[in-house]
């Protein structure tokens, strides 16, 4: 048996005993206090609902500074028009590239001593490009766009957190709505008469954690969507950049 096999087999077995353990507890706890198991839960419940919904809120204001940071991460950082794309200097390596009165390996070095260590994603780019030896590839601007969604592939990274945004935060909003609920018709069964007013308030109450998390899953999808565009235009630009170096 493989190792990779054996630990999962591993981890199912102490997934198995966690939950019946867990199961088992849970039984053995309710019939001890002569009471049902939803009654038990529902009381816990009830019982810790402030310091649930405080976490809760304090997961909200976790994502939303997530959100926030990675978005402007992405403006501040990676999609500068400096970091991104020098047009100058790009016009200079085109006149290298494109002369038509020296040897391609002149051209190449030459090329290669003003793109320096520039760290811009169109010099890294055309870096490895000209160290690939592209020129020789019977499709350039293949390898060119193979190189180019590699590095982008990299700047894409962080759009991971957006998503994971929108998933969490509704998740933690029906998850206060669920335990507000709970906690509602708990303390209403305990007690002999209930005004609109009151019921009304408990609701109210235990909606408001849904509202935050689809306000939030918004904002994080607007934004993402936001970064994609940018992305997707200075993709472009670097695909024009390649047609204005290499293609006559």
């Amino acid at each position: 048996m493989s190792q990779r096999r054996k630990q999962a087999g591993a981890a199912r077995g102490v997934f198995l005993v966690a939950l019946t353990a867990s199961g088992a507890a849970l039984l053995g706890l309710s019939f001890f206090r002569g009471e049902s198991l939803v009654e038990l839960l529902s009381r816990v419940i009830t019982r810790f609902v402030v310091p649930v919904n405080a976490l809760i809120m304090f997961g909200f204001a976790v994502i939303i500074s997530l959100v926030a940071g990675v978005f402007v991460h992405y403006y501040l950082f990676e999609l500068k028009d400096q970091t991104v794309y020098d047009r100058e200097k790009a016009s200079r390596l085109a006149r290298v590239l494109r002369a038509p009165d020296r040897p391609a390996a002149e051209r190449i070095a030459e090329t290669r001593q003003q793109l320096g260590d520039d760290e811009t994603l169109f010099g890294i780019i055309l870096r490895r490009f000209l160290s690939e030896n592209g020129f020789a590839a019977d499709r350039p601007g293949k390898v060119w766009q193979a190189i180019q969604d590699e590095e982008f592939d990299r700047v894409k990274r962080n759009l991971m957190y957006f998503s994971l945004a929108s998933v969490l935060a509704p998740a933690l909003g029906v998850l206060g709505t669920a335990v507000g609920m709970v906690a509602a018709f708990y303390e209403i069964s305990q007690r002999d008469t209930v005004t609109p007013a009151a019921l009304a308030t408990s609701i109210q109450i235990a909606l408001i954690t849904t509202v935050i998390g689809l306000v939030v899953k918004t904002l994080a999808m607007m934004l993402k969507t936001m970064v994609i565009h940018s992305i997707g235009r200075r993709e472009d630009e670097l695909i024009g950049a390649y047609q204005r170096l290499f293609e006559r």
